[in-house]
């Protein structure tokens, strides 16, 4: 396996380098459009900077990696499946379901693999609870109360030529790829809330969405950027889940204990167990170079826009949404 990296906008791609270099798999190349920024990274790691798409594509890579802001999230992956490379989108994977749909069908016809970066479900909390599921029959899931919690991270995060949006966008996923993963529910009909903490905010910071789901499960998931300077940018992934016979509540964030400091101001989370990154890029390479299924597939990634697309669609009409 050897990688290409089309954009470093995403804060995952510096941990997404360190774990395929720690891993021995070659990076070939790397591009963003900001030119300077690339050159920077590179230096920093080691690594051959280009100032184009098509020259990353021309080295022998075989997979890229797609870490640029969401809007290019679309072209870079469809250049990538000409080019007859497989790919590995940071999540959202699109910002629309066309958008999604067209880059899987791309992917097929090009036969290459496309796999999203959803990495909360390969944390150790999330896999212990699959593994549970699959032991003991806990009857039907009949609510989930969820959230993900964290700091507006700030950039192009909130600038939505760039993103897209923000908070709904950023956090929704998370806990809708888990929801798909664990329970594979089927979305019926979404409502949403966004607001601003600050009016001159170019996206909003809280979101608040509710689903019905098909199978008669409902949830309520806080996406809010609404920490306080000093909070980790990841705050949590939390799943409340009522089941028939049960009841939980898993952070798919990993088990932690915090560390306050009231000279520095800050709050650490020391997490006990493997990086969810570590474990996430381990099964990516595991599927590349054994030719498996991907472990996060377009489809996978699709059911994330889905529901978040809904819920916006929702927001701005201040109505439910079938989907």
């Amino acid at each position: 396996m050897k990688v290409g990296i089309l954009g470093i906008a995403h804060m995952h791609a510096e941990s997404y380098v360190y774990e395929l270099q720690s891993a021995n798999i070659e990076i070939t190349g790397v591009y963003d459009h900001h030119l300077n920024n690339a050159e920077k990274f590179c230096r920093e790691r080691n690594l051959t900077t280009y100032p184009t798409v098509e020259e990353v594509l021309s080295t022998d890579c075989d997979t890229v990696l797609v870490c640029s802001e969401n809007v290019f999230h679309k072209e870079l992956t469809l250049s990538a499946c000409e080019a007859g490379k497989h790919i590995i989108v940071e999540k959202p994977m699109a910002l629309s379901m066309t958008d999604a749909a067209e880059m899987i069908e791309a992917a097929k016809i090009n036969q290459v693999k496309l796999m999203v970066a959803h990495p909360v479900r390969f944390s150790q909390p999330v896999q212990d609870l699959k593994k549970i599921m699959l032991e003991e029959d806990y009857g039907p899931v009949l609510a989930i109360n969820a959230s993900n919690h964290g700091k507006n991270p700030g950039g192009w995060f909130i600038d939505p030529l760039l993103s897209g949006g923000g908070a709904l966008i950023d956090h929704t996923v998370h806990i809708s790829d888990l929801v798909n993963y664990l329970f594979q529910l089927t979305p019926e009909k979404i409502s949403a809330f966004i607001g601003k903490s600050e009016t001159n905010l170019p996206v909003e910071d809280i979101g608040l969405v509710n689903i019905q789901f098909k199978e008669k499960t409902i949830m309520s998931l806080d996406t809010s950027w609404n920490r306080p300077t000093s909070y980790p940018i990841w705050g949590d992934a939390i799943l409340e889940v009522v089941f028939e016979k049960g009841y939980v509540i898993v952070d798919g964030f990993g088990r932690k204990m915090q560390i306050y400091s009231d000279d520095q101001q800050k709050r650490k989370d020391f997490y006990f167990e493997e990086n969810m990154d570590h474990l996430m890029f381990k099964a990516f390479i595991e599927a590349i170079e054994n030719d498996l299924p991907a472990p996060v597939s377009g489809e996978d990634g699709l059911y994330t826009v889905l529901i978040t697309q809904a819920a916006f669609e929702s927001a701005k009409k201040k109505q439910a949404i079938d989907v």
